[in-house]
């Protein structure tokens, strides 16, 4: 199915929204019918009880994009991969020898689909032995138009991939979701909030009560990248208000989140803390001050630290240099410096905003690295996880796909990278790919 261009999570109408409404220039950077997927062999894994955190520790959650498609798992390149306009062909290779894509950058363990569970496993595992607790998802909602149920095949296997390996999750809705649906006459806008209130039903039903979904302040989180067109504080209320036994915590954007009605806001990609190349202490106290404007209460509010901004759009957007993991570094020094409990990391795989942190040929394991060396100076000895210790989910997911090797012996070995015993699962990778 071509993905219209209109669908897409439109970063350029975004980030002017920002940009605009902030003086440091923040900015962005039952179901319908659905195409099931084939059948998937799921890793078997289940998880243990989540260990004691160390008081004041920080809660890291990474957002994360759940719209790429492949044609060996669901028969087509997704428009995230191809682009909107298929200008990209990633059968072809460049003169970099990475695949023609709709991104700057290229996945380490190679093009992906979002639904497939060697990917899911390989990416948590990986997100676990860097000390990320959990994601934050990207979802459009239950609608049965253009290519969301595509994404919400994909949210969903997500939703139990992380229940199977203990990590966390909480969905980020994007409520533009529902202009397009009105825009294709999928039912006029009156009906904007019985359709908001559905969706808030279905997740109370599907997702609040399963022990993976994230609780902040003993309620299930519920983000929304916006509002962006449901802005009706009322409407936003009555959808919340219609899971009364299982109220979610309701946070928006952080310049958006009061006229909303909100709980709380969350930040996400800062320039001007970076402006003139300013020493690291410089950078720190910038964006913390930026923060601290938001709101006096810490607990209102979901800090972000973020890689760097480079993006492939036709409306070009200022780029925030990389600089070798120095700027997730300074932003996330500046996060877990300061009072806020918990903080998201923006983004795991954002391709075409250059915001991902999962490993590339680019960057290999730099991004990843500095969150494990963060989370370490926080815990201490507490936190044994090493650099060496990040590359082992790729090996595992690189013997899934070359198939010689038994499920069963792959299982065990997700098992002992999911309970932290990480030279045993190396030991046993050396013996089946040679190190």
């Amino acid at each position: 199915m071509q993905f219209l261009p209109s669908l897409r999570r439109d970063a350029g109408a975004r980030l002017l929204l920002l940009a605009s409404a902030f003086c440091l220039g923040l900015a962005s950077c039952s179901p319908g019918p659905s195409s099931a997927p084939p059948q998937k062999a799921e890793p078997q894994e289940v998880a243990e009880p989540e260990p004691a955190k160390k008081e004041g520790q920080k809660t890291l959650l990474m957002h994360y994009m759940p719209w790429y498609e492949t044609p060996s798992v669901r028969g087509q390149w997704g428009s995230h991969w191809k682009g909107h306009q298929s200008e990209h062909s990633p059968d072809t290779t460049g003169a970099d020898g990475q695949p023609d894509i709709y991104s700057h950058y290229h996945p380490l363990i190679g093009l992906y689909d979002s639904t497939d569970p060697a990917v899911l496993e390989c990416h948590l595992l990986q997100m676990k032995l860097a000390g990320i607790d959990g994601v934050i998802v990207d979802w459009y909602g239950i609608s049965g138009t253009a290519d969301y149920p595509r994404m919400h095949d994909a949210a969903r296997d997500m939703f139990d991939a992380a229940g199977r390996l203990g990590m966390k999750f909480a969905a980020c809705f994007e409520d533009r979701s529902l202009e397009l649906m009105v825009n294709m006459d999928q039912f006029p806008p009156e009906q904007v909030p019985d359709q908001l209130s559905k969706t808030i039903q279905w997740m109370g039903t599907e997702w609040f009560a399963k022990p993976q979904y994230f609780r902040l302040g003993g309620r299930p989180l519920l983000l929304n990248f916006g509002p962006m067109y449901a802005k009706d504080p009322s409407v936003w209320k009555s959808a919340l208000d219609s899971v009364p036994d299982d109220r979610p915590a309701f946070y928006a954007l952080h310049h958006l989140w009061k006229a909303a009605g909100g709980d709380g806001g969350y930040t996400w990609v800062h320039w001007d803390p970076w402006t003139g190349y300013p020493e690291e202490e410089t950078v720190k106290r910038r964006l913390s001050g930026t923060y601290s404007e938001m709101t006096a209460t810490p607990q209102q509010l979901i800090v972000s630290a973020c890689p760097g901004f480079n993006d492939v759009y036709e409306q070009h957007h200022r780029e925030l240099e990389h600089r070798g993991g120095q700027t997730l570094k300074e932003a996330l020094a500046a996060c877990m410096e300061g009072p806020w409990p918990v903080i998201q990391l923006v983004t795991w795989n954002d391709y075409g905003e250059g915001t991902m942190i999962e490993p590339t040929h680019e960057f290999g394991y730099k991004f990843l690295e500095v969150i494990q060396q963060a989370r370490k100076q926080e815990l201490g000895d507490l936190f044994q996880f090493t650099a060496g210790d990040l590359r082992l989910p790729a090996r595992l997911f690189k013997l899934r796909k070359a198939g010689a090797v038994p499920a069963r012996d792959l299982d065990r070995i997700a098992g002992l990278l999911n309970r932290g015993h990480c030279d045993e699962a190396r030991r046993e990778l050396d013996k089946l790919d040679g190190g």
